[in-house]
């Protein structure tokens, strides 16, 4: 049994220096390099802000509440994860998406190039099919339905 421990110990270490030379999945990217939260709190606060008006009973705060309730970060992070897949974009693809994400000036410098036109042309498309998808619209409606079915009820309960 003793040399059974001994072989096992080295294969144990080689397969976690194997698992540290991995790259991180795309999704680990993605939570990593994207900022996930901050264009959250944008949607919520946009979409608020949208809302009041049809809402005037409702404070804007009480209707982020709601937004939050019916819209959550995980959906948009799930809808970033297909958005960004590797099935969508390669790795080169996607660090340049992550470089104009974080710095307008190599952004701005993407767009003068083929490649840059190209790649947004890419992004473009894949973001209309998907808002064209009739499960994605109709998932979304159901969404906003119940949205607008709470900030109703909460109109007529005076908020």
């Amino acid at each position: 049994m003793p040399r059974l421990q001994t072989l096992l110990l080295p294969l144990l270490l080689i397969t976690a220096l194997a698992a540290c030379d991995q790259q991180p999945s795309r999704e680990a990217q993605i939570l990593a390099k994207l900022p996930l939260q901050d264009a959250y709190e944008h949607n919520i606060d946009r979409m608020a802000s949208l809302l009041a008006p049809a809402h005037p009973q409702v404070p804007e705060a009480r209707i982020r509440e709601v937004l939050r309730k019916h819209l959550t970060v995980e959906d948009q992070r799930q809808d970033l994860f297909k958005l960004y897949s590797e099935k969508n974009f390669s790795d080169a693809e996607f660090a340049s998406i992550v470089d104009a994400m974080q710095d307008p000036a190599k952004a701005r410098a993407l767009e003068e190039t083929e490649a840059g036109k190209r790649l947004s042309e890419k992004l473009t498309a894949l973001m209309r099919e998907t808002a064209r998808d009739t499960q994605v619209q109709a998932l979304a409606e159901q969404r906003m339905q119940q949205v607008e079915d709470e900030l109703a009820e909460l109109e007529k309960a005076g908020s």
